[in-house]
């Protein structure tokens, strides 16, 4: 049997075309850019109009994935404040062996790494990891289907959560503590409720759960997203734009010239290391619908965290208690860029939480070889599907006899 696989010199006319495309995109997008700034400046000039535009947009019940403004002028750039001497950093990842409907036992591994950084302390960070395994039919069927990938994921992020509250439970105790969340706090699941409400339900409350867990232990929470995709400031731009009765849907529906395309965090090219921007509320139904009601709504702000060059720009996520609270504040923005000095641009925390987390290809293999032991233990002549079993065969280089 010959292997074809992937024929790249099939492919590279269209590699040349994507690099052309590429250039062309990007020289759209900075022949565009000292337009949108300035629509940033004169917005900032008009504050309190935008807010008041913003807050309409939600008293209408519109649908938009845009920004409020708070009282900090959006176009205003915060220092790193003081570290504290002592501090507790905890930060929590996931990894997981996927649902493998093809297998003939059905179960999926999900795999927690924390790690605790005591800051101003000699002692190694302490690191955990919570492995478990779901096999149980609640755990595997929603309404008579197999678990999605989005839905394996969203307990995978309930548990790292989960994680993170046990932890500043113990550390908040002797010293500030602030945990981490390496995504956003706001979770993608919702944005699928309408196929699977009853479980959507039941891991939002459980995650809102976890944030009141956090905020009873007296630890601060927030969630960090490298190279956000975000164009939530962007909307915001777009909606100062319009006069108070152009605000319909329609006309928010879609960004237009000059604002198409561009992403949040090129508005905040001008801070400078270590500086934050303003405190902006994420103006989305899931905020004000699951996470405003029980004091949890989401805020958000841009970072640079050094490194590199002019720095690495961070979307930094946080409940409102946290924003209002500027100790609490003051630690995220402080511990994101003492923790980020250790490895150029980015959180160390992170960096060994994944590594804790994540699951080998051998470690994977090896588990399966378990799951193998005890099926047969019971009498099972474990077997795959045909399709996987040709599968199998085909990526080993086997032939068929």
């Amino acid at each position: 049997m010959i292997r074809m696989g992937l024929e790249l010199n099939k492919l590279t006319h269209k590699v040349d075309a994507l690099g052309a495309n590429a250039e062309k995109r990007l020289a759209d997008l900075n022949k565009r850019l000292p337009v949108v700034q300035a629509t940033f400046t004169a917005a900032s000039a008009e504050q309190e109009s935008l807010r008041k535009k913003a807050e309409s947009v939600i008293a209408k019940q519109i649908r938009w994935a845009g920004a409020i403004p708070t009282d900090e002028p959006i176009r205003a750039s915060f220092e790193k404040p003081e570290h504290p001497d002592r501090a507790n950093i905890i930060a929590a990842d996931g990894s997981q062996i996927p649902l493998d409907r093809h297998a003939i036992a059905q179960y999926y591994v999900i795999n927690i790494g924390s790690i605790v950084f005591r800051h101003g302390l000699p002692d190694a960070p302490s690191i955990y990891t919570s492995p478990e395994v779901f096999f149980e039919d609640e755990d595997i069927y929603f309404e008579n289907n197999t678990l999605s990938t989005e839905m394996i994921n969203a307990k995978r992020d309930l548990r790292e959560l989960g994680e993170l509250a046990r932890l500043a439970g113990i550390e908040s105790a002797l010293a500030p503590t602030v945990t981490f969340v390496d995504n956003s706090l706001l979770l993608y699941i919702i944005t699928l409720r309408e196929s699977n409400q009853s479980f959507s339900d039941r891991i939002i409350k459980e995650y809102l759960d976890h944030l009141t867990t956090i905020q009873k232990s007296g630890a601060a929470v927030a969630g960090v997203v490298d190279r956000p995709g975000s164009a939530n400031i962007v909307r915001l731009l777009h909606l100062s734009t319009l006069e108070m009765d152009e605000i319909v849907p329609d006309n928010l529906r879609h960004v237009s010239a000059p604002f198409l395309h561009f992403r949040d965090e090129t508005l905040f090219e001008f801070l400078k290391p270590g500086e934050r921007s303003a405190l902006f509320v994420l103006a989305s139904s899931a905020n004000k619908t699951y996470y405003e009601p029980f004091g949890h709504r989401v805020y958000f702000f841009f970072l640079n965290a050094g490194g590199r060059g002019t720095g690495n720009i961070l979307r930094v996520e946080i409940p409102e208690w946290v924003a209002k609270d500027k100790m609490k504040l003051d630690l995220v923005h402080a511990s994101i860029v003492e923790q980020s000095k250790m490895t150029n641009g980015y959180p160390y925390v992170f960096i060994r939480a994944d590594e804790i987390a994540v699951v080998s290809s051998n470690e994977r293999e090896q588990f399966q070889q378990m799951v193998m032991g005890s099926l047969i233990k019971r009498g099972f002549s474990p077997s795959v599907s045909q399709k996987q079993f040709g599968k199998e065969l085909t990526r080993t280089g086997k032939r068929w006899r």
